[in-house]
């Protein structure tokens, strides 16, 4: 009778790869008191040592709540998180597996910040994914994980490749000798038949998959934007910011809100500025905000340098026309800044850094710049004029406009009324019109006017409501609508989004930031897929 070989344990392992620079576990640790180190055993065949972590007895914050049913007492044992650390030589590289929360106590930069993804992305069968952590580009950075009930491809997640940067994933490994499962982000979750003395050879085999490039065959997008989680590159990138602020290099740097705000009787007040004693901002301004600085530090604006405590203490409010204040964020937070280095391109956002890849970034601004377009019968603006009054002077001083802001349509089947467009033309334009004062408020603008478009192609009622708000203003242009019943013929329309902005050596589109640039050209194919035409405009602040 065949003997029956004995069923391996499947473990699920926890591992880092740590980063070249540190290159003993000493130096990776925050601090090693506390910490029993033991040296593995000469005949484990791999050099390695494993910390253990000292933690006393605690009791849960719970206890005190189960007690009140009890006047008597009742016995609740208190109890310890053992936590281990195992550092492992493989490869000319170190590695630690971490069991427990022994994880914290690493030092955060000590550690490759996507060796998990890079050897999931590189192993994983790319029809066997199980979930995918994602950051959506929007008003708002949005973070979400989405799972599927059976090993899926990634058609099967919805994933938007130009605005989501992947996080974490979790799937099934090609090489079924490699892995059960595999995912992670930083750190790799692995789950195998594997014993002890294997481990080395394991963490080779990671070390060689994290180093391929395999992963660009299925999931190259996910080089174009990174978000930058490692601290040390953070720094640098501060510095540089730092150094561009005090050089007054403001030709890739500005200031806008970082979250969405309530633009109607909003105004902002700089670091040091008091409502009542300055006027309010109604909008904001690098060189102005310096100035309002450099005269509370009581200094002449060209000798008035930034530190980096500056860069986060102080606060840019948002106020109301009464000088209430109703926001504030510190003024990092509220820099938008796009600094080189080499081939790199990194984006500062809301306080987030990204880095993007410079084929991505150039190919972004070759498809935006496809659709610039100029137009005639829009006036140039004056400065710091509110998008309402531009609209009025630009339909009021042309027969070709027809002013439609604040003109409300419900579509069938929607919650809420949306406008239309801010201007239509007799070229059968739909223009959307919005200062240039932040990539969010950009990317609403380019949403709209696709969200508008849609509905307006598909819906007869949205016809319906148009043609009535044109006929009411202007009976003339109504004509150029049609019969709503009809569903418009391809590239019978256009839509127009005209970005009102300062006047700029820098040619355009390229002074618009890379974000607005790369949500345009999503919404541009869109509205082209649905068959209009497109076009980009800039409109020039004038004195």
């Amino acid at each position: 009778m065949k003997k029956r070989t004995p069923k391996r344990a499947t473990r699920t392992l926890t591992l880092l790869l740590i980063r070249q620079e540190f290159d003993t576990p000493q130096s990776a640790l925050k601090t090693p008191r506390g910490l029993q180190a033991a040296p593995l055993p000469s005949g484990t065949g791999f050099e390695g040592v494993l910390y253990t972590i000292e933690s006393a007895p605690k009791e849960p914050r719970w206890v005190s709540f189960v007690e009140e049913a009890f006047p008597e007492g009742v016995s609740i044992p208190s109890s310890t998180l053992p936590a281990a650390l195992l550092f492992v030589r493989a490869g000319g590289r170190l590695f630690a597996v971490t069991f427990g929360h022994a994880r914290h106590q690493l030092k955060p930069e000590s550690f490759e910040t996507d060796f998990g993804l890079k050897v999931t992305l590189n192993t994983v069968d790319e029809n066997k994914l199980r979930s995918l952590d994602l950051r959506t580009i929007e008003e708002q950075t949005v973070h979400t994980r989405r799972q599927v009930s059976r090993s899926s491809a990634i058609d099967a997640f919805s994933v938007d490749d130009v605005r989501d940067l992947l996080g974490a994933v979790t799937g099934e490994p090609a090489d079924a000798t490699l892995a059960r499962r595999l995912g992670g982000r930083d750190s790799l979750s692995l789950t195998a038949e594997i014993d002890f003395s294997e481990l080395a050879d394991k963490c080779q085999a990671l070390l060689s998959s994290y180093e391929s490039t395999r992963y660009q065959k299925n999931f190259g997008w996910v080089d174009n934007i990174r978000f930058i989680r490692d601290a040390t590159t953070r720094q640098r990138l501060d510095d540089a910011l730092l150094q561009a602020l005090n050089a007054r290099d403001f030709q890739k740097l500005h200031l806008a809100p970082p979250e969405v705000i309530e633009w109607d009787g909003a105004g902002f007040l700089y670091p040091g500025e008091t409502a009542g004693r300055v006027e309010v901002h109604s909008d904001l301004d690098l060189e102005e905000c310096l100035a309002a600085m450099a005269a509370r530090a009581k200094v002449p604006p060209e000798e008035f340098e930034l530190s980096p405590e500056m860069l986060k203490s102080a606060r840019i409010r948002a106020v109301e026309d009464s000088g209430a204040e109703y926001d504030k964020w510190p003024l990092y937070k509220c820099l938008v800044a796009e600094l080189r280095s080499g081939d790199d391109l990194h984006v500062l956002s809301a306080g987030q850094w990204f880095k993007v890849e410079k084929d991505f970034a150039a190919r972004t601004l070759k498809e935006a710049s496809e659709y610039v377009k100029e137009l005639e019968h829009l006036p140039p603006a004056r400065v710091n004029q509110k998008e309402e009054d531009y609209n009025k002077e630009a339909a009021q001083g042309s027969k070709d406009l027809v002013l439609l802001d604040r003109g409300l349509i419900k579509s069938k089947g929607a919650r809420t009324r949306f406008e239309g467009c801010d201007l239509f033309s007799s070229g059968r334009q739909f223009i959307h019109v919005k200062r240039k004062v932040r990539s969010s408020s950009l990317s609403h603008l380019f949403s709209q006017g696709a969200v508008s478009a849609e509905a307006f192609l598909l819906d007869e009622q949205t016809r319906q409501q148009f043609k009535q708000l044109v006929e009411k203003r202007n009976p003339a242009l109504a004509t150029l609508l049609g019969d709503p019943k009809k569903a418009p013929t391809r590239g019978e329309y256009e839509v127009v989004f005209a970005v009102i902005a300062k006047a700029h050596r820098q040619k355009w589109p390229q002074s618009l930031p890379f974000f607005s640039q790369l949500n345009f050209v999503r919404q541009a194919t869109r509205l082209r897929m649905l068959g209009y035409k497109v076009a980009l405009c800039r409109v020039d602040e004038q004195k």
